[in-house]
């Protein structure tokens, strides 16, 4: 399943794009078993913090840097840390 992650906002609004498969990437296919994406809460403005847009084969979820929480968080820091855009 293919996850794309993109972070924008922060101080300087810079905006990074990764995307992995989980086929390819065991502990995503892991973490994704365990997130309940309709259990993420819609992301308040806030300024210099980030936004995460989550896209998890054909669901997709905005998240606040704030709400960004357990293995959605281990999710997204695990794409951008492997993940080519």
């Amino acid at each position: 399943m293919k996850v794309i992650v993109t972070r924008s906002g922060g101080f300087a609004g810079m905006v990074r794009r990764a995307e992995i498969d989980s086929a390819d990437h065991p502990v995503a296919g892991r973490l994704i078993d365990e997130i309940d994406l309709g259990e993420v809460p819609e992301p308040a403005p806030a300024a210099d913090r980030f936004v995460y847009d989550i896209e998890i084969g054909d669901r997709h979820v905005s998240v606040g840097e704030a709400d960004l929480h357990g293995p959605l968080r281990e999710l997204v820091d695990y794409v951008l840390a492997h993940g080519g855009s």
